[in-house]
């Protein structure tokens, strides 16, 4: 049974921390010619810091840090944070190997879309690497479509990506 739950912390740094690694693991290996770029946003030697950054950046009431669990085994993430007015953006669904097909990213952004609807946001943002076709089909089929560059915060990694919103 797969289920969504609200991070605590600091008792499910670890976890966050786990999921972390894997979501750096996954985008290196889909993208082996970016190990620099990516290495320089995601540290995986750093690991404790982005959790640390992440724990604050995704902090309720202006955000949210959510895990899936299956049958009690952590299984995934997804974060949402305030970007301004109305706006919120989805950022890190990530799903660990074994539980890839299973529902776990369309329910943790659907949970993140639902909070940021709570949370007064009209509209919500992300984006999401190229080479992870699954995760753009998967936004695609919720209704997000492709929009102009929406931040500047990565320009190294701007060839990269691809920008999508909808409304909530």
């Amino acid at each position: 049974m797969l289920t969504i739950e609200r991070a605590r912390f600091p008792q499910d740094a670890p976890t966050v921390g786990s999921l972390v690694l894997g979501y750096i693991s996954f985008l290196l290996e889909r993208s082996p010619e970016e190990r620099d770029n990516i290495q320089k946003k995601y540290d995986p030697d750093k690991i404790d810091e982005l959790v640390a950054k992440f724990e604050q950046i995704h902090a309720r009431p202006h955000g949210d840090l959510l895990l899936a669990y299956r049958d009690g085994k952590p299984v995934g993430c997804g974060m949402m944070r305030a970007l301004g007015e109305g706006v919120a953006e989805i950022q890190r669904v990530f799903v660990t190997e074994e539980a890839r097909g299973l529902g776990a990213g369309k329910a943790l952004t659907l949970a993140l879309m639902d909070q940021a609807r709570k949370d007064g946001h009209k509209t919500a943002r992300l984006d999401t690497g190229r080479a992870l076709v699954e995760a753009s089909s998967l936004y695609e089929k919720l209704g997000f479509r492709e929009c102009a560059p929406y931040h500047q915060e990565t320009p190294y990694l701007d060839h990269l990506i691809r920008y999508y919103e909808r409304p909530l």
